[in-house]
Protein backbone atom coordinates (compact mmCIF):
# COMPACT_ATOMS: atom_id res chain seq x y z
CA UNK A 1 0.00 0.00 0.00
CA UNK A 2 1.01 3.53 -0.33
CA UNK A 3 1.97 5.54 1.99
CA UNK A 4 1.05 9.00 0.25
CA UNK A 5 -2.12 9.33 -1.44
CA UNK A 6 -3.64 11.77 -3.66
CA UNK A 7 -6.05 13.52 -2.68
CA UNK A 8 -6.74 16.35 -5.56
CA UNK A 9 -5.45 19.20 -7.46
CA UNK A 10 -4.60 22.92 -6.41
CA UNK A 11 -6.94 25.36 -8.99
CA UNK A 12 -6.49 28.74 -8.30
CA UNK A 13 -6.05 31.34 -5.43
CA UNK A 14 -9.30 32.40 -3.58
CA UNK A 15 -9.37 35.73 -1.86
CA UNK A 16 -5.89 37.86 -0.78
CA UNK A 17 -4.85 36.06 1.56
CA UNK A 18 -3.30 32.73 -0.40
CA UNK A 19 -6.24 30.28 0.17
CA UNK A 20 -6.26 27.84 -2.54
CA UNK A 21 -8.71 26.24 -4.33
CA UNK A 22 -8.92 22.09 -4.74
CA UNK A 23 -10.60 19.60 -7.16
CA UNK A 24 -10.92 16.88 -4.45
CA UNK A 25 -10.66 13.57 -5.74
CA UNK A 26 -12.74 11.49 -3.56
CA UNK A 27 -16.56 10.28 -4.22
CA UNK A 28 -16.88 12.05 -0.55
CA UNK A 29 -15.00 15.41 -0.39
CA UNK A 30 -16.50 15.99 3.20
CA UNK A 31 -14.29 13.53 4.52
CA UNK A 32 -11.77 16.61 4.53
CA UNK A 33 -13.47 18.98 6.29
CA UNK A 34 -11.46 20.11 9.05
CA UNK A 35 -8.55 18.02 7.46
CA UNK A 36 -5.63 19.21 9.92
CA UNK A 37 -2.24 17.43 8.95
CA UNK A 38 -0.23 18.28 6.32
CA UNK A 39 0.39 17.76 2.67
CA UNK A 40 2.39 17.80 0.16
CA UNK A 41 2.65 19.57 -3.16
CA UNK A 42 4.93 21.01 -5.87
CA UNK A 43 7.64 18.37 -3.54
CA UNK A 44 7.32 20.34 -0.33
CA UNK A 45 5.58 19.17 2.80
CA UNK A 46 3.45 22.20 4.17
CA UNK A 47 1.30 22.08 7.55
CA UNK A 48 -2.47 22.93 6.82
CA UNK A 49 -3.62 26.15 8.68
CA UNK A 50 -7.43 25.75 7.57
CA UNK A 51 -9.02 23.17 4.93
CA UNK A 52 -12.84 23.88 4.43
CA UNK A 53 -15.26 21.94 2.12
CA UNK A 54 -17.97 23.33 -0.34
CA UNK A 55 -19.67 20.95 -2.55
CA UNK A 56 -16.96 19.05 -4.28
CA UNK A 57 -14.24 21.34 -4.12
CA UNK A 58 -12.04 22.01 -1.17
CA UNK A 59 -10.44 25.07 0.45
CA UNK A 60 -6.72 25.54 2.40
CA UNK A 61 -5.03 27.99 3.95
CA UNK A 62 -1.09 26.65 4.40
CA UNK A 63 1.54 27.54 6.54
CA UNK A 64 4.11 29.79 4.51
CA UNK A 65 1.49 30.77 1.44
CA UNK A 66 0.07 33.77 2.35
CA UNK A 67 -0.44 35.77 -1.05
CA UNK A 68 -1.91 35.48 -4.07
CA UNK A 69 1.35 35.46 -5.48
CA UNK A 70 2.71 32.20 -3.38
CA UNK A 71 -0.45 30.99 -4.11
CA UNK A 72 -0.85 30.78 -7.79
CA UNK A 73 3.09 29.05 -8.00
CA UNK A 74 1.18 26.17 -6.51
CA UNK A 75 -2.13 26.24 -9.49
CA UNK A 76 -2.00 22.99 -11.36
CA UNK A 77 0.03 21.31 -8.75
CA UNK A 78 -1.06 17.72 -7.19
CA UNK A 79 -2.37 17.16 -3.04
CA UNK A 80 -0.87 14.83 -1.54
CA UNK A 81 -1.75 13.46 1.96
CA UNK A 82 0.01 10.82 4.55
CA UNK A 83 -2.29 7.82 4.74
CA UNK A 84 -1.86 8.12 8.75
CA UNK A 85 -3.28 11.23 8.44
CA UNK A 86 -6.60 10.68 6.42
CA UNK A 87 -9.72 9.99 8.46
CA UNK A 88 -11.03 6.46 8.76
CA UNK A 89 -13.02 4.93 6.01
CA UNK A 90 -15.65 3.01 6.62
CA UNK A 91 -16.69 -1.03 6.42
CA UNK A 92 -16.16 -1.60 2.96
CA UNK A 93 -14.58 1.11 1.17
CA UNK A 94 -10.60 1.51 -0.63
CA UNK A 95 -8.87 4.42 -1.86
CA UNK A 96 -8.71 3.94 -5.17
CA UNK A 97 -4.83 4.21 -4.94
CA UNK A 98 -5.49 0.48 -3.68
CA UNK A 99 -7.41 -0.31 -6.16
CA UNK A 100 -5.67 0.17 -9.33
CA UNK A 101 -2.68 -2.62 -9.38
CA UNK A 102 -5.27 -5.34 -8.01
CA UNK A 103 -5.22 -8.64 -9.80
CA UNK A 104 -8.95 -9.29 -10.79
CA UNK A 105 -10.41 -12.74 -10.70
CA UNK A 106 -13.18 -14.09 -12.56
CA UNK A 107 -14.75 -17.87 -12.00
CA UNK A 108 -11.46 -18.31 -9.87
CA UNK A 109 -9.31 -17.37 -12.97
CA UNK A 110 -7.14 -13.60 -12.76
CA UNK A 111 -8.02 -12.17 -15.99
CA UNK A 112 -6.13 -9.24 -15.92
CA UNK A 113 -5.28 -6.02 -13.44
CA UNK A 114 -6.66 -2.94 -12.61
CA UNK A 115 -5.20 0.08 -14.81
CA UNK A 116 -8.01 2.61 -14.17
CA UNK A 117 -11.02 3.50 -11.85
CA UNK A 118 -13.13 6.30 -13.33
CA UNK A 119 -15.86 8.14 -11.38
CA UNK A 120 -19.49 8.65 -11.79
CA UNK A 121 -22.07 9.52 -10.11
CA UNK A 122 -24.11 6.62 -10.11
CA UNK A 123 -21.20 4.20 -9.51
CA UNK A 124 -17.42 3.76 -10.21
CA UNK A 125 -15.89 2.24 -13.37
CA UNK A 126 -12.93 -0.15 -12.89
CA UNK A 127 -10.77 -0.24 -15.81
CA UNK A 128 -9.07 -3.85 -16.46
CA UNK A 129 -5.82 -4.75 -18.65
CA UNK A 130 -6.19 -8.03 -19.59
CA UNK A 131 -3.63 -10.12 -22.16
CA UNK A 132 -6.52 -9.62 -25.27
CA UNK A 133 -7.28 -5.83 -24.59
CA UNK A 134 -8.98 -3.84 -22.20
CA UNK A 135 -12.61 -4.21 -20.20
CA UNK A 136 -14.69 -1.92 -18.20
CA UNK A 137 -17.49 -2.89 -15.11
CA UNK A 138 -18.97 -0.83 -12.47
CA UNK A 139 -18.44 -1.14 -8.91
CA UNK A 140 -21.84 -2.95 -8.47
CA UNK A 141 -22.34 -4.48 -4.77
CA UNK A 142 -23.46 -7.81 -6.17
CA UNK A 143 -20.89 -8.22 -8.65
CA UNK A 144 -17.31 -6.99 -6.72
CA UNK A 145 -17.76 -10.61 -4.05
CA UNK A 146 -14.29 -9.35 -2.25
CA UNK A 147 -11.73 -7.14 -2.38
CA UNK A 148 -8.30 -8.28 -0.76
CA UNK A 149 -6.45 -5.04 -0.52
CA UNK A 150 -3.43 -7.37 1.45
CA UNK A 151 -3.30 -10.04 -0.82
CA UNK A 152 -4.02 -7.81 -3.97
CA UNK A 153 -6.89 -9.39 -5.64
CA UNK A 154 -10.73 -8.14 -6.30
CA UNK A 155 -13.42 -11.22 -6.45
CA UNK A 156 -16.10 -10.80 -8.98
CA UNK A 157 -19.30 -12.77 -8.93
CA UNK A 158 -18.79 -14.59 -12.71
CA UNK A 159 -22.44 -15.18 -13.02
CA UNK A 160 -22.78 -11.06 -13.17
CA UNK A 161 -19.72 -10.17 -14.60
CA UNK A 162 -20.44 -11.24 -18.35
CA UNK A 163 -23.92 -8.88 -18.20
CA UNK A 164 -22.22 -6.18 -17.07
CA UNK A 165 -18.35 -6.01 -18.71
CA UNK A 166 -17.61 -3.92 -21.69
CA UNK A 167 -14.96 -5.10 -23.93
CA UNK A 168 -13.10 -1.65 -25.26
Amino acid sequence: MKSELLIGKALRPRGLKGELKLEIYSSDPHMFSGFSGSVMIAGEIMRVQKFTQEGAYGYVLLEGVDSVEKAEKLRDCEVFVKREDMPALKRGEHFIADIIGLDVKVGGEIIGSVVDVEQYGSADVYSVRTPSGTLSFPALKQLIKDVDIEGGVMTLDGDIFPRVVVRN
